[in-house]
């Protein structure tokens, strides 16, 4: 994590002295560039190109202010932070040595928006540079944003009425946040239907509740509980039940209750696994491997994070630590390597040469866990 955009990682922050070029206009650095876009006059605009930042910052609480501020600040912010970084090579050869850091702007001043104080906010400009920074890698989130959605729209076009909803399991991670957002954003949200499935009391059902708010979808909340206990009773009373029976029940305990609920309401369940996770086998066959449809199948960690930021969801459902709910440790702690390297592995951004146990186990998980994916075998009589 860089959370301190000053000193050796200056380049980040909209402080810094570079030459950016927009509307025609060169400024002295990216935050006058930024406080000119608050006014749509010229003549107002002009007179910040030569300020400093801290100048511009005060000039730009004094203009007449465009009526459309609000709803324009984020892409303008996007739109100078790009300028920045492609018209200066050097810092964004900054910006990719900063590898799959989160960057995070913190301050002490409050700004709870662009930033983040105290590790409360949404961090908006930390978002538009991991975005950008992404982009330079190669990854559009607004293009892959687009084509998901396109997808999405005709899945249920071929595969349902109308009135067929997506039904999501909504752990509050990022990877149900984002593909309930999807299919927002393609069906619109009365035809997404969000199911809360807490196993007793969930230390994080507050993120899922928070998502579904934050989306306005309708949802249930279904406690498994009993299911399980009831279905381990009777288990343990004929079997010596396993350590795998009881870690991977609940989530075939939570796919039955998604196709039922579907069932009901007249709806296709998502699966919401993502490529980095499938690849190493981290998902419960006929549980959350499961689905009707998948829109994250083919996108590493790294880029379902991007999707979210661009799409603008609560920062801490989508830059939410992956933790397994099992023993309390996190994925990564239990993978023995980070999501990022796994997705530099994948997307052929690094060979782990360097790294050979590391890349032994990867390939090793990798094709352990391949029957996972892959369509049933069947036994074909005709060519036997």
């Amino acid at each position: 994590m860089i959370n301190d955009f000053s000193g050796k990682f200056d380049f980040l922050s909209n402080f810094c002295e570079c030459p950016v070029t927009i509307g025609g206009t060169t400024y002295k650095n990216s935050e006058a560039a930024f406080q000119s876009m608050k006014t749509l006059n010229a003549n107002e605009r002009r007179s910040f190109a030569q300020l400093s930042p801290s100048d511009a910052k005060k000039m730009g609480r004094k203009v007449t202010l465009r009526p459309d501020w609000e709803d324009v600040k984020n892409n303008i912010m996007y739109e100078v932070c790009k300028a920045k970084f492609s018209q200066n090579p050097d810092i964004a050869e900054l910006l990719l040595d900063t590898a799959h850091e989160e960057l995070i702007e913190e301050n002490a001043h409050g700004d709870t928006y662009w930033g983040m104080t105290d590790g409360i906010g949404e961090n908006y400009l930390g978002r538009i540079l991991m975005r950008i920074r992404n982009e330079i890698r190669g990854f559009d989130a607004a293009a892959a944003t687009d084509a998901a959605v396109d997808w999405i729209r005709r899945y249920f076009e071929e595969n349902g009425s109308p009135n067929t909803k997506a039904v999501i399991g909504i752990s509050g991670g990022k990877d149900s946040s984002v593909t309930a957002a999807l299919c927002v954003k393609a069906l619109g949200r009365d035809r997404v239907f969000g199911v809360l499935m807490p196993q007793g009391k969930q230390a994080d059902i507050d993120c899922s509740r928070g998502l579904v708010e934050h989306l306005g979808i309708e949802h249930t909340e279904i406690n498994i509980q009993k299911a399980y206990c009831g279905l381990m009773s009777e288990l343990e009373s004929r079997l010596n039940v396993s350590q795998q029976a009881k870690i991977n029940t609940p989530a075939r305990l939570r796919m039955t209750t998604l196709y039922a609920v579907a069932a009901c309401i007249g709806g296709r369940v998502a699966n919401t696994c993502n490529l980095s996770e499938d690849w190493v086998g981290y998902a419960t066959k006929f549980g959350d491997g499961a689905g009707d449809f998948s829109i994250l199948s083919e996108l590493t960690v790294t880029e379902v994070v991007g999707i979210g930021d661009f799409l603008c969801l609560p920062y801490y459902l989508v830059h939410k630590t992956p933790i397994d709910g099992l023993c309390g440790k996190t994925d990564e702690e239990n993978l023995g390597f980070t999501y990022a390297l796994l997705d530099d592995y994948i997307r052929k951004f690094d060979d782990l040469s360097s790294r050979p146990e590391i890349k032994n186990k990867i390939d090793r998980m990798y094709h352990l866990s391949r029957h996972k994916l892959a369509p049933m075998p069947k036994f074909n009589f005709k060519n036997s």
